[in-house]
């Protein structure tokens, strides 16, 4: 059976969705190589290819709300462009955590700041794993519609704040009893909190999927 003209954009529109969440994937991989080595050149090149994913997002925007002009979709349909727009909105939020991240790992290194790095840096890249898992995982649910699988990665959520309020709870501790040098601390403490952002980000993705592809709203967090 042929494809109608609005079938066909809105698959068009989810390409462009399943490419900012793999550009965003990517960037995270790299995120977590250059935690992992604190490679100045990787870091350099995540901030650089943010604007990739800028570009993008607004392009998908744009032609979402084209889409909408001249289709004028209702009901189920309206709810799925809404959707793109949305989701397009939050990918650009959590790929731009990347590019924070990439810039406290340069201070990390130009600080000299390895003692605090390397009693930390377990517990982030764990975190870091989860939330790739995660974007992984609801993209997969996405293009499955499978809200199994969407409820999946918000789940795993859950496990991104584990970790990320035993760690903060460890570093202010240390911030309490130590004698001012709290450099590698400090930026311990703002990647941790990027990180679960982004692990909220994605479960608004995740709730976003199930509202258009259900027509109800699920509270996941």
């Amino acid at each position: 059976m042929k494809k109608t003209k609005l079938e066909t954009d809105y698959e068009a529109l989810l390409q462009g969705v399943e490419k900012l969440s793999n550009l965003t994937v990517q960037s995270y991989e790299n995120t977590l190589k250059a935690l992992k080595t604190l490679d100045l050149e990787v870091a350099l090149q995540i901030i650089k290819q943010d604007q990739d994913i800028d570009d993008l997002q607004e392009d998908i925007t744009e032609e979402a709300t084209i889409f909408i002009i001249r289709q004028q979709p209702v009901a189920s349909d309206l709810r799925k462009i809404l959707m793109v727009m949305r989701l397009a909105t939050e990918y650009e939020r959590i790929a731009d955590y990347t590019k924070n991240l990439a810039e406290y790992i340069i201070l990390i290194k130009q600080n000299e700041s390895l003692e605090h790095y390397e009693k930390n840096v377990d517990k982030l890249v764990h975190m870091l794993e989860l939330v790739i898992q995660m974007l992984k995982l609801v993209m997969e649910g996405l293009r499955e519609e499978d809200k199994t699988k969407i409820k999946e990665a918000a789940d795993m959520d859950k496990q991104v704040d584990e970790v990320y309020n035993e760690l903060l709870a460890s570093l202010i501790t240390h911030i309490q009893v130590v004698d001012g040098k709290v450099f590698g601390t400090a930026y311990a403490i703002l990647i941790n909190k990027y990180i679960e952002r982004a692990g909220d980000h994605i479960t608004n993705i995740a709730e976003e999927i199930l509202y258009a592809l259900k027509g109800r709203r699920y509270h996941l967090n």
